[in-house]
């Protein structure tokens, strides 16, 4: 078992009373700092959550304009080939 050793002066009720306070205040202001950071934790989800849905947006807006891309370019080398032809078919 350890023994304190008693302080020169024994702290008035006060005294007591006034570190308790600060204890409390303390207290509450820890408190609110951890509610603020679960609600900055929160907020960070929830934009993680849009970032990646837009994310993924993206990307299949990125897919359908591919193959859109892809289409028109083989539609054009489908006229510059008939178009070759036609002239060839001239000539």
């Amino acid at each position: 078992m350890t023994v304190f050793p008693l302080p020169d002066q024994v702290p008035s009720e006060t005294e007591l009373a006034r570190r308790l306070r600060a204890v409390e205040r303390r207290e509450r202001q820890l408190d609110q700092a951890l509610a603020a950071v679960a609600a900055q934790r929160e907020q960070l989800a929830a934009i993680q959550a849009e970032y990646e849905r837009r994310r993924e947006g993206l990307i299949a807006r990125t897919r359908e304009v591919e193959v859109e891309r892809d289409r028109l370019r083989a539609e054009r080398a489908e006229a510059v080939a008939q178009s070759l032809s036609q002239d060839r078919a001239l000539h």
